[in-house]
């Protein structure tokens, strides 16, 4: 049966808005430059606005595109239009991917070539049995892990600088041929584990009672 798909269009809104926040950002690093520059910070803080413009250059051309789901029909904005592969729907949360300015849900045997189906990490929680990448006999566990260092100052002593790391750090299963199914993203406060295959991303979500994204 053939996917429902759907046709990805240029929002001139978008578009425009995007080029004309990137001319007001050059315009401000020209200014700057002409103003301030007196030696390398400096130049580094007048670069700050171009490169911001740079980006919203790139959006303009790249991020405009606009549809609706395939499968629930809610509208989505800053997508490609031309390409776009890990494009989650917040109406029905569905992982959608597309070409030549289609977009169809993702097949949920899909492994993809590097960790991009996301879920919320669970201060407590279980992964499924099997494989992360492709569901078969696991026969270890992978360790992934993050970590953030923060720098402090003690209340006590206003001088003495305390540095901190939080570490999230977990143990994913594996089968004989895979390894480098899942990944850390985020932060160890907003901790979301990543996958490649999304039928395993389904399982985690159900078992654990979350949701993708």
């Amino acid at each position: 049966m053939e996917k429902t798909k759907t046709k990805i269009s240029r929002s001139w809104g978008t578009t425009f808005g995007f080029l004309i926040g990137a001319l007001v950002l050059f315009v401000l690093s020209i200014l700057l430059f002409m103003t301030i520059v007196e030696g390398p910070v400096t130049i580094g803080v007048a670069l700050i606005p171009g490169v911001a413009g740079v980006v919203l250059l790139f959006m303009a051309f790249g991020g405009s595109g606009r549809t609706s789901c395939p499968m629930c029909n809610k509208s989505l904005n800053g997508l490609s239009t031309k390409a776009n592969d890990g494009v989650l729907c917040t109406g029905c949360h569905n992982y959608l991917e597309g070409q030549g300015g289609l977009l169809w849900q993702t097949d949920e045997d899909r492994v993809a070539d590097e960790a991009l189906f996301t879920s919320p990490l669970p201060e407590q929680f279980i992964f499924p049995r099997g494989c992360s990448v492709c569901g078969g006999k696991e026969v270890g566990l992978e360790q992934i892990r993050m970590s953030s260092q923060n720098a402090s100052s003690a209340i006590t002593a206003p001088t003495v600088g305390v540095t901190t790391r939080t570490i999230v750090s977990v143990e994913v299963p594996h089968c004989a041929q895979h390894k480098g199914g899942a990944q850390l993203s985020g932060t160890p406060s907003n901790a979301h584990i990543k996958f490649r295959s999304y039928r395993y991303l389904r399982a985690f979500c159900q078992a654990n009672g979350t949701v993708p994204g």
